[in-house]
């Protein structure tokens, strides 16, 4: 289902047209949306919520990120000669093995890997100049690290890898415009597959928000019932994996 339709009936349901503009645009309905569908990932860490993140890193190179990785289940690294699932260990493992500056590492195939500690305090810290044990850090003047999430991997990259993070991402922030005649939107599972439980979710935040603890109670029901019947079908898939698997 097209997002602005889905957000034309959000506010057809929800009674809330003040949240579109008379040509269906947003007016504040895309936040109550995007509101319920983080609600909706959050409920669940199995089927369509897991994702593989593949990206090249290059001589050197030893940290992973992207935006929207909610959890890090596993991490492979692979190159024309095949590929091998990295060893997991935490940054305080990895600073205790490696004495010197991650960058000052002997470089070699990944082995290692560590979720990572991005985040610098304060949050605007823009400059580490004579510094050390701090290069796995994302700076301001590098751009924001609000939303991202990563990986350290060890040793650093002696050539060109994929990496492939495999974990649990959020689903893109949804959105649609208009120019013209034409809409430019994006989509998600949860308009593509489920938009009845996306505008129930979203109908949830906007009742709770407005302290419409009723309305608020009924549609977190509808939300609970809807995605538990998903979580099962994902839990069988799963079951039927493991006993192939074990023979």
């Amino acid at each position: 289902m097209d997002y602005k339709d889905v957000r034309q009936k959000f506010a057809e349901i929800s009674g809330r047209w003040d949240l579109l503009t008379a040509t269906y645009e947003d007016n504040g309905a895309d936040f109550f949306l995007n509101a319920g569908q983080k609600f909706l990932d959050r409920m669940l860490d199995t089927g369509k919520m897991v994702a593989r993140y593949p990206v090249i890193l290059t001589t050197g190179e030893y940290i992973a990120k992207s935006i929207g990785i909610r959890s890090i289940k596993e991490v492979w690294v692979a190159n024309s000669d095949g590929k091998t699932k990295l060893i997991p260990s935490t940054l305080s493992e990895l600073k205790g093995e490696y004495d010197e500056e991650f960058s000052a590492v002997t470089q070699g195939t990944p082995a290692y890997y560590a979720p990572a500690t991005l985040r610098p305090y304060p949050d605007n810290l823009n400059s580490v100049t004579g510094m050390y044990n701090v290069s796995d850090l994302i700076l301001d003047s590098a751009g924001p690290h609000f939303t991202y999430n990563g990986v350290v991997v060890m040793p650093p990259c002696d050539g060109s890898y994929t990496i492939e993070i495999v974990g649990l991402f959020y689903s893109p922030t949804l959105s649609a415009t208009l120019s013209g005649a034409t809409w430019t939107q994006t989509k998600s599972y949860w308009t593509e597959v489920m938009p009845e439980v996306l505008i129930e979710a979203a109908i949830y935040k906007l009742q709770a928000m407005y302290h419409n603890t009723g309305g608020a109670v009924d549609y977190k029901a509808l939300v609970l019932e809807d995605v538990s019947g998903l979580d099962h079908d994902a839990v069988e898939e799963d079951l039927v994996g493991d006993m192939q698997m074990g023979g």
